[in-house]
């Protein structure tokens, strides 16, 4: 029995300093100090002038706040050196002047990079092995756009995908669905938190997997690309629309719905343009494009199938100005400019000049209501499945937006006679 036990204490001593020598004499991150310690004299005896060669020793920053371990300046040794600037991964400074702004001291690098920051080996820093449970792969360009916003609110010129993802997300009616922060539609899931979304339990499907991954190397993105460019993949009874995403609008939309994680120190403002107070039509539009057009088409133009519809399509809004009987675009206007002016139709001070305007007044409240508390869809065969209902948006919508996107309705109207644009001019 003792000699058992010595054998395998033995063996236990013996793998501990076999693993201890394997970590700290063949590991990677020394071989790359040491390369970069010969590259540092080779330049030195360029310039004829001496350096102190650094100690050759595993590096780390340690950031308590964040709760983070960055090692990743054990190998990225020379990356705000600019002689390096050409150099090969990972002797190469870092690209652009980002660390002129970002001290690596005080923020490390994978609050930007993501990654292990703890690792060692590229293989692990990358934990793009799905057979590891990493939960945050490193990102690659575009996608590290996302974690700007991790602490920037204001939308940054130097984030071109993202800026382009959230301009579709914001006009494409995403949020008639889906909610941000508790804002939207309660047909699909809340969007905070699906960048973190586990890959290990939102991954593409089986058909996808591989092309994707080949693609992305970060399974949460391939998750998020293939739920934007192919929305049927899975379910395959999935209702979400299908707009057709160019690559490289669905890259864009992804790279923005990565950065909506559920811990932020910096949030992006949903509607940024109600800081400014914007003129009534543009609020309308705006707030239309957000939560509506997904389902009423593009200007409330319609055309979006429902199935078990009675009417089979979801009805179109540019229609509204002839459901308040303002067939004339002077009627329109007045109605418009009454709006604007006391930002309800049932605050005028006195009766606007336009043919029948109790009518107008009855219908104008008959849509509002429709709007903040939804109306059920008929059902084409009872015992089929329910249709896309109006669902109420009173908690989403504010009246006063819902009152400007009426306006905005009535605009779209096609009134044969007249076509000039409207004026949009504060009074």
């Amino acid at each position: 029995m003792k000699i058992v036990l010595y054998i395998s204490s033995f063996a236990v001593f013996l793998f501990t300093i076999l693993d201890y020598v394997d970590e700290n004499f063949s590991a990677e991150w020394r071989e790359h100090q040491i390369k970069y310690g010969q590259m540092l004299a080779e330049k030195a005896a360029d310039d004829s002038v001496e350096v102190d060669l650094p100690e050759i020793r595993l590096r780390q920053i340690y950031l308590s706040e964040m709760n983070r371990v960055d090692r990743c300046v054990s190998c990225h040794m020379a990356m705000e050196d600019p002689r390096f600037a050409d150099a090969p991964k990972p002797f190469a400074a870092h690209p652009g002047d980002y660390l002129e702004k970002h001290d690596v001291e005080k923020m490390g690098c994978s609050i930007c990079h993501d990654g292990q920051g703890r690792a060692i080996t590229l293989e692990d820093v990358r934990a793009w092995d799905e057979g590891k449970y990493w939960e945050k792969p490193i990102l690659l360009p575009p996608f590290i756009e996302a974690n700007c916003y991790r602490c920037h609110t204001d939308t940054l010129a130097q984030t071109p995908n993202y800026n382009q993802g959230k301009r579709i997300f914001e006009t494409s009616g995403c949020l008639g669905c889906h909610q941000r922060d508790g804002i939207g539609g309660y047909l699909a899931p809340e969007y905070r938190g699906i960048g973190d979304a586990s890959f290990h339990i939102k991954q593409p499907t089986d058909s996808l997997r591989a092309e994707l991954l080949a693609q992305f190397k970060n399974p949460n993105v391939a998750y998020i690309y293939e739920s934007v460019r192919y929305p049927t993949a899975q379910p395959a009874n999935s209702v979400m629309i299908d707009y057709g995403f160019s690559h490289e609008d669905a890259v864009a939309i992804t790279v923005y719905l990565k950065s909506l994680t559920a811990e932020q120190t910096g949030v992006t403002r949903l509607l940024e343009y109600r800081a400014t107070e914007p003129a009534l039509l543009e609020r309308g539009r705006k707030t239309f494009q957000l939560y509506c057009r997904a389902c009423h088409g593009e200007n409330g133009s319609g055309g979006v199938k429902n199935p078990n519809y009675i009417k089979d399509e979801i009805p179109q809004l540019d229609l509204v100005a002839e459901r308040l009987f303002l067939y004339e675009k002077e009627d329109a206007d007045v109605i418009v400019d009454v709006i604007r002016k006391f930002g309800d139709l049932n605050l005028a001070d006195e009766e606007p000049d336009v043919p029948r305007f109790p009518v107008v007044l009855a219908q104008y409240n008959a849509i509002r209501d429709v709007i903040s508390n939804g109306n059920p869809a008929g059902k084409l065969d009872p015992e089929g499945p329910p249709p896309f209902s109006m669902p109420s948006w009173e908690k989403s919508i504010s009246a006063a937006d819902i009152n400007a996107v009426i306006a905005y309705l009535i605009t779209t109207y096609d009134f044969e006679e007249d076509d000039e644009d409207y004026d949009d001019e504060e009074e």
